[in-house]
């Protein structure tokens, strides 16, 4: 997962005002109870010393935001009487704790909204035939579009009516149209790809037209995956997608990270390592298994200013301007630096409290 896209946030001075609001639109009087979970969200903000002209900010946007039917939720960020990050979610925060669903502090709150886009990837889908294909392309914010690309129409169908030669000539005829149907589907396919920023490509339709599909997506080859069923509704469809993106990813650095521990060269594990090593800015992917809830670290005003001992931070020459969880000034160190973050289940993964790092560069 990229963190950069939010550098801007953290390009403003702070503090900050993070709030987790449960936005699920399932009942008649949807509207009223927002209103009734963020006052009291506006309540436990106010009573941390939030700014009140930036509480107002996120209030006229929660008064301004137009309730969806289903189970959601929304991260908003405030600072300086502006909101400054906005986002749904796929699902309400209620599972997250008091505290996290309302924080004050010197940098923003957003491992817990982290966490979360891990269910949001891009990706397109494409029910193949032998005249085109229905595509259906999903963004990261979960908008949907679709649309149907056609081919040449007629004739697409072989038949083994008349004599053997003027069959052989219509069958490469056709076979020739359906390949030129594919090379359609796979430049739109390519194209929107691209624009897109898909990280999958979903491929069902008839077998051999697929098959063609496939072998025309050059570059994009690679993101494509089987679906387990044709027949799967369009959740099923976005959580397995989701899934295997995920677990690919996850695999990937997990390999990496412990084929680079063998060699005793580009990774770190444990708090201490791993701090130090963001701190000097050579983390290039951050591996996370611990709990949202690994302490506090002492932060200064700059992306990479943070460590466990307030001495060490001072050594630096910094000026430490306050305290903040763990995961906060993490997430912060890791969208200054450009590095990537990688959520995964203990299971997976044994690390040292729960935290390591492959690194740019070999530790010193």
């Amino acid at each position: 997962m990229e963190t950069g896209t939010l550098q801007h946030v953290y390009e403003r001075p702070g503090p900050f005002v993070t709030a987790y609001l449960d936005t699920s639109a399932d009942a008649e009087d949807a509207d009223k109870a927002i209103e009734l979970r963020w006052r009291a969200i506006r309540e436990r903000l106010q009573q941390q010393g939030a700014d009140e002209a930036t509480v107002q900010a996120i209030a006229d946007h929660v008064r301004e935001h137009h309730a969806q039917t289903g189970q959601r939720g929304q991260v908003l960020v405030g600072e300086g009487a502006e909101v400054v990050l906005q986002d749904e979610l796929p699902e309400p925060p209620t599972d997250l704790p008091t505290e996290d669903q309302a924080y004050v502090g010197p940098v923003p709150h957003l491992l817990p909204y982290l966490r979360r886009c891990l269910t949001r990837v891009p990706f397109l889908a494409a029910d193949v035939d032998h005249t085109g294909a229905d595509l259906t392309v999903v963004s990261g914010s979960g908008e949907t579009t679709r649309v149907r690309i056609d081919g040449e129409t007629h004739p697409v169908h072989k038949t083994h009516a008349g004599e053997q030669e003027n069959q052989q000539r219509f069958h490469m005829a056709v076979e020739e149209r359906w390949k030129r149907n594919a090379e359609a589907v796979a430049g739109q396919i390519t194209e929107r790809a691209g624009k897109m920023g898909v990280q999958a490509i979903v491929l069902t339709g008839e077998d051999q037209q697929r098959a063609m599909v496939h072998s025309l997506l050059g570059d994009h080859q690679g993101l494509v995956i089987e679906p387990a069923s044709r027949q799967e509704s369009a959740d099923e469809l976005r959580h397995e997608v989701t899934r295997t993106v995920h677990d690919a990813e996850v695999a990937e650095v997990v390999e990496e990270f412990q084929r680079e521990s063998g060699r005793g060269e580009r990774a770190v594990e444990g708090w201490q390592e791993t701090v130090e090593a963001l701190r000097r800015g050579q983390v290039r992917t951050l591996l996370w298994t611990a709990d949202d809830h690994a302490g506090d670290l002492h932060i200064g005003a700059g992306a990479t200013e943070l460590a466990a001992d307030e001495r060490a931070l001072k050594d630096t020459g910094s000026e430490i301007i306050g305290d903040a969880p763990a995961s906060a000034a993490v997430v912060r160190a890791l969208a200054g630096t450009g590095a990537d973050l990688v959520i995964t289940e203990p299971d997976a993964i044994d690390l040292t409290g729960g935290i390591g790092a492959v690194l740019r560069y070999r530790a010193p």
